[in-house]
């Protein structure tokens, strides 16, 4: 078993072996489960949930040194040397403890003027990233190792949404800088085969069958879908290849405005965007909650909080707004945003069936495909601008905000995804919408309603409608069903 071959002329391939290990076979965990059905509905196009990282290996790190902390990685992380399967009776992971992985080493050409910078190990790793993962057939990183002049520069990983996730990366990327500085690690308690095991029996199965129960309670009369209207004459078309487009707002005083907000609610900064994102929704769809799913880490226990795995599902977020000021939605945020977050781990086959028991009951399929996520890694930003009381210091703030096209698919499994990640400076708040209900004005228009929400609320009162004052609401073709 390997790491992707790059297929680059002339680059050579370092084996990192391993032996005597732990190892074993068992049904994939709940987290493994819910990532595995995404990536098999995208197919070919699962490239997209890669994850590259870079990393600037310091003036006179050594190659051998490089592949001793690899080995030491793959050896303390099972999700490394894991293979992951459609079984016969159901999903499988299955962790090798005798192998290999390998690197492929790059040197920069003889007459290249210096070495590769920042920007070329990017390039490189967007390359590496390109293609999806065999799950069943290769493990779930890919590694390559640039050169110049003989030294290692930069080590590029690329590595499978199938065996970990966002937090299991930030994991690997902290391990992996203190492994090249030499220093030893304690050892990891909790891999996701011990996870699994815990999820078939105890209380790991008892809080997964209360997490099925909320939800079956709560989708019998929240809103069915968000987007029960007919699509605008301008919308794309079902098969247009740029469907799906993601923009971003780049936003000073939006940061700005959600610390004072957080601060004066007493919420966290991700309560405030939560709220945001789901009452401006909700507003444009003409509904009275806002229906969301967050995604959950499910990070809680300790020993969950270094282990490197796939652990993140959908939570359900319903929040109700009716005709108050989002300063007053934020307010009933918090408490919602934690149930949610109480009831984000079950098992996803058993929840599909309830959402078809509840689509049944109901005369409708439900059509949960909003989302936000928080990737941030910190609630505050560190380095923004004071504006003091002065409430036109912040809408000279606003003026500078941006909006800018970040991408297109052709196909996506959300109709309404809003995320955020760190940005020391500026609020980076992106959403890939469905153009064929949200065309790309209005996807601008959304983004702007968000930011309207966070900045006037500062020195003011305003309601998500108000907010919306610019957009032309859709056209309401609700089916006969009086809880959406």
């Amino acid at each position: 078993m390997s790491s992707h071959d790059t297929g680059t002329v002339g680059a050579a391939t370092l084996s990192v072996p391993f032996s005597g290990l732990r190892s074993g076979s068992a049904p994939m965990s709940w987290g493994q489960q819910a990532i595995w059905k995404s990536i098999s509905w995208l197919e070919e196009e699962a490239h997209y949930f890669n994850l590259a990282r870079v990393v600037a290996l310091p003036d006179g790190t050594a190659t051998d040194g490089v592949i001793t902390a690899l080995g030491q990685l793959i050896a303390r992380h099972e999700a490394l040397r894991s293979t992951f399967a459609n079984g016969a009776d159901g999903p499988v992971q299955t962790v090798y403890g005798d192998g290999s992985a390998t690197v492929t080493v790059h040197a920069s050409p003889p007459d290249a003027p210096g070495p590769p910078d920042e920007t070329d190990a990017q390039a490189f790793a967007d390359r590496l990233a390109a293609s999806p993962f065999r799950n069943g057939e290769e493990f779930g990183m890919r590694y390559a190792l640039l050169t110049h002049a003989g030294e290692p520069v930069w080590l590029v990983m690329v590595v499978s949404h199938q065996a970990t996730d966002f937090w299991g990366v930030r994991v690997l990327e902290d391990e992996l800088a203190r492994l090249l500085r030499g220093e030893s690690l304690g050892p990891v308690e909790w891999q996701p085969l011990d996870q699994a095991r815990h999820q078939q029996e105890g209380e790991g199965a008892r809080r997964g069958r209360a997490a099925l129960e909320h939800w079956e309670r709560t989708l019998s009369t929240a809103p069915a879908s968000h987007f029960d209207f007919a699509p605008p004459p301008d919308g794309a078309s079902e098969d247009d290849p740029e469907r799906f487009v993601r923009l971003r707002l780049d936003s000073v005083a939006g940061a700005v405005a959600a610390q004072r907000l957080a601060d004066r609610c007493r919420v966290s900064t991700s309560t405030v965007l939560l709220t945001a994102a789901a009452v401006t929704l909700a507003a444009y769809t003409g509904h009275d909650r806002a229906v969301l799913l967050l995604i959950a880490g499910n990070r809680n226990e300790p020993r969950l909080q270094s282990m490197v795995g796939a652990q993140t599902e959908n939570a359900l977020f319903v929040l109700a707004h009716g005709e108050g000021t989002f300063e007053d939605a934020v307010r009933g945020g918090f408490l919602t945003t934690m149930s949610a977050y109480r009831y984000g781990e079950y098992d996803p086959a058993a929840m599909d069936e309830v959402h078809e028991r509840v689509g049944r009951a109901r005369g409708r399929k439900l059509d949960l495909s909003a989302f936000f996520n928080d990737v941030r890694m910190q609630d505050r930003w560190d380095t923004l601008p004071d504006t003091g009381d002065d409430p036109e210091a912040l809408l000279a703030l606003r003026e500078r905000s941006e909006v800018d096209f970040i991408g297109s698919w052709a196909r996506q499994d959300a109709k309404y995804f809003v995320h955020t990640p760190y940005s020391a400076d500026s609020l980076q708040l992106f959403l890939m919408a469905d153009t064929h209900y949200l065309p790309v004005p209005v996807i601008e228009g959304l983004l702007r309603a968000m930011e309207t929400l966070l900045v006037e609320s500062v020195h003011g009162k305003v309601t998500p409608a108000e907010a919306l004052s610019g957009l032309t609401l859709p056209k309401r073709e609700r089916t006969p069903d009086t809880r959406a």
